[in-house]
């Protein structure tokens, strides 16, 4: 069986391919966000092919999946809660220097207590459990930073987006170290898709509506044990065919219906017992090429 290794839960799928902690984790989990990126450009239809375009898409995939994905992992599996819960019941305290002049009892010396109690429990509790990704989240706010303003300011929204909806998703989690795959897709999916093509051009309304499509898509793959949502999952992928007829790509939809056939076909497998990683593992290349197909119709 196949685990994420991005956290403890394993819907966390967002990029490996330039993480800033470096690690090796296997290519169909870390090229996501990079390969939603380049989906994005090519459903632009304004990558040039020229030496300023491949500059512009490396600053790009440097910005979703070392800045982004830092940022996502760094929030998203990080047990926030238990340090904070460990505050509640905190007596211990590193003293600081008395405050001049404050009497014992008076609101000086109570507040100077309390900060010695902040003081002991950041660096007993919060530190230890936190300070590894705290330290991550602050490189990857600057190089996020540096890179959205360098390409432009429909990036700098989007990476302001992106950061919302992480805080949102952490937040909605309770912060305790786990999210759910739906928050993943977003940020692996549908972000870096969008990005990609407002680096290139202006964003449509249809490239639009398929980056949602295959982030749902693929955020439902890690539950497709549940029947509904992979059923779910792979009504995306319909409907993404579907606005291709609308927009009269009919070759194209029929492409994606064929991309559909296999991952119909590893459906039976997770009624026999096989975990949902086994079946993302199997079925997310046809996914991945359904997406290319997709953004180059457009």
């Amino acid at each position: 069986m196949e685990e994420n290794p991005h956290s403890v839960t394993p819907y966390l799928a967002s990029g490996d391919l330039v993480r800033l902690q470096g690690r090796l984790t296997h290519p169909l989990t870390w090229l996501g966000p990079a390969w939603a990126t380049w989906c994005g450009v090519v459903a632009s239809g304004g990558y040039g092919w020229r030496g300023a375009d491949w500059l512009r898409l490396l600053l790009l995939i440097l910005l979703v999946d070392g800045g982004w994905g830092t940022l996502w992992t760094a929030l998203a599996t990080t047990d926030w809660a238990a340090a904070i819960r460990r505050w509640r019941p905190w007596r211990a305290s590193a003293p600081l220097a008395a405050l001049p002049y404050a009497l014992p009892g008076s609101p000086g010396d109570r507040a100077s207590r309390w900060l010695g109690q902040v003081r002991a429990w950041w660096r007993e509790a919060f530190w230890p459990a936190c300070g590894g990704s705290l330290s991550a989240i602050a490189v990857a706010l600057l190089v996020t930073a540096v890179l959205s303003a360098l390409l432009g300011v429909p990036i700098v929204l989007l990476s302001a987006a992106a950061l919302a909806v992480m805080q949102l998703g952490s937040v909605w989690e309770g912060g305790r170290g786990t999210v759910a795959p739906g928050w993943d897709a977003v940020v692996a999916v549908a972000l870096p898709w969008l990005a990609g093509h407002a680096a290139c051009g202006s964003l449509t309304w249809p490239s639009a509506l398929l980056g949602l499509a295959f982030a749902l898509a693929w955020g439902l793959a890690w539950q497709a044990a549940v029947r509904w949502k992979r059923a779910l999952g792979l009504g995306a992928q319909f409907l993404a065919a579907a606005l291709l007829v609308a927009l009269r790509h009919p070759l194209a939809a029929g492409t994606l219906l064929l991309l559909l056939v296999p991952q119909l076909a590893f459906a039976p497998w997770l009624e026999r017992g096989q975990p949902a990683p086994w079946y993302v593992r199997y079925t997310r290349p046809w996914l991945m090429a359904a997406m290319l197909v997709a953004a180059w119709a457009l």
